[in-house]
């Protein structure tokens, strides 16, 4: 008996609906784009320094029942001898919170013993997850993604759910009426 027919596992969500989702997918774009240059945009940094998952899968990308959604999302095995136990590459065995914590097993024992159990984004992560999500780093470079990234950043509902606007603290960008606001000054520098 197989995984698949846990019924357990058919309440899982797969990649193809987390792509099938254009804003979910947006922000797991946006992840794996920090953990590409973090050592180069202080904005990916910010965002990267803000989560609270030791996979980075948390807030400011994701909401908690996001974040539980993606790390729970069934993906094909990436380890061959579970790839032979399976015999179609439509079945979904594994999830990607396992998928990653398995790429970065040797990893993660080296950093806990040295009491930091995050790992460092880019050199270790940042294969698995294109990996795992399916994705190139190219796809990273795309420039309709990037010049949504400069717009957007995360959007402005990560950090002010109600709908109020980001000053830029997020790492996203300023809302454009707040950078007016902020530029109009007075004779005498008060605002107008």
């Amino acid at each position: 008996m197989g995984k698949q027919n846990n019924p357990s596992m058919r309440s899982h969500t797969s990649l193809t609906e987390i792509q099938g989702n254009p804003d979910l997918w947006y922000r797991v774009q946006v992840l794996l784009h920090d953990l590409s240059n973090v050592g180069t945009d202080i904005l990916s940094e910010k965002r990267l320094s803000a989560t609270t998952n030791e996979l980075y899968i948390s807030a400011p990308y994701f909401t908690e029942a996001e974040a539980t959604q993606v790390l729970s999302t069934l993906v094909e095995p990436s380890n061959p001898s579970e790839e032979s136990i399976a015999p179609s590459p439509n079945i979904l065995t594994a999830t990607i919170q396992t998928t990653i914590h398995q790429g970065l097993a040797h990893f993660f024992d080296k950093r806990k013993a040295s009491g930091d159990s995050r790992p460092c984004g880019p050199h270790d992560m940042l294969p698995i997850y294109l990996n795992v999500f399916k994705l190139q780093k190219g796809d990273l470079k795309d420039e309709k993604f990037l010049g949504r990234l400069r717009r957007s950043g995360l959007g402005d509902f990560m950090s002010h759910p109600a709908g109020n606007t980001t000053d830029g603290r997020d790492g996203g960008p300023m809302d454009i009426s707040q950078k007016a606001k902020k530029g109009k000054r007075g004779k005498k520098g008060h605002e107008v």
